[in-house]
């Protein structure tokens, strides 16, 4: 659901919409224009906020979430990543709580460098170089190249908050945890489209 659209779309309504609208409900209506607009105005405000916060992160997050211990090797990560489809996932300590977030970035990052490196500028090092840098990283576990500390949010987050967590701090997913700061489920950037479209 696009709340922006939603917004523009209510402002288009003129007073001549209202006029034709209330013309055809049967019955007297002792009302005006600008006085049902005032009515709709506050209706449409009312709805979208309690939209906005009628679906909690918890509702949508995936529970069976894939993780990885601090320790991992680096090879087990990207072994589990490309065998889950997914681009990163948690970093457990033993207790179940985060101790970071690995993805393709921190890999991106630590064989490219730069503070904005891509795929094909890791590719472009690897064919000016001889031999592959990962050999680099090969010996280095999860807990070296991780994102931390994690984002995370709670299960009772509305939707809109997550959305706004993502954006400012441009991850694809955050871990939600319990209230111990055990991993409880994910949410990703597709389970939020999925919900909000």
């Amino acid at each position: 659901m696009k709340f922006s659209a939603l917004n523009e779309c209510r402002q288009t309504i003129s007073d001549e919409d209202i006029v034709v609208a209330m013309k055809k409900i049967p019955g007297y209506l002792d009302i005006t224009p600008s006085d049902f607009m005032e009515i709709y105005r506050v209706a449409f405000d009312h709805a979208l906020h309690r939209l906005k916060h009628a679906i909690t992160a918890e509702q949508i997050m995936t529970r069976q979430v894939a993780t990885v211990p601090e320790n991992a090797l680096l090879v087990e990560v990207v072994r589990l990543l490309a065998d889950h489809d997914i681009s990163g996932m948690p970093v457990i300590r033993p207790d179940r709580t985060i101790a970071g977030v690995i993805s393709e970035k921190d890999f991106l990052s630590k064989m490219g460098g730069g503070e904005s490196p891509s795929f094909m500028h890791v590719i472009l090092q690897c064919l000016e170089k001889t031999g592959c840098i990962a050999a680099d990283i090969k010996k280095l576990t999860a807990k070296d190249i991780m994102s931390s500390p994690a984002v995370t949010i709670s299960g009772t987050m509305p939707l809109f908050e997550v959305a706004e967590i993502m954006d400012r701090h441009n991850i694809n997913r955050v871990p939600v945890i319990d209230e111990a700061g055990r991993l409880a489920g994910i949410v990703a950037r597709s389970d939020l489209i999925q919900t909000m479209c």
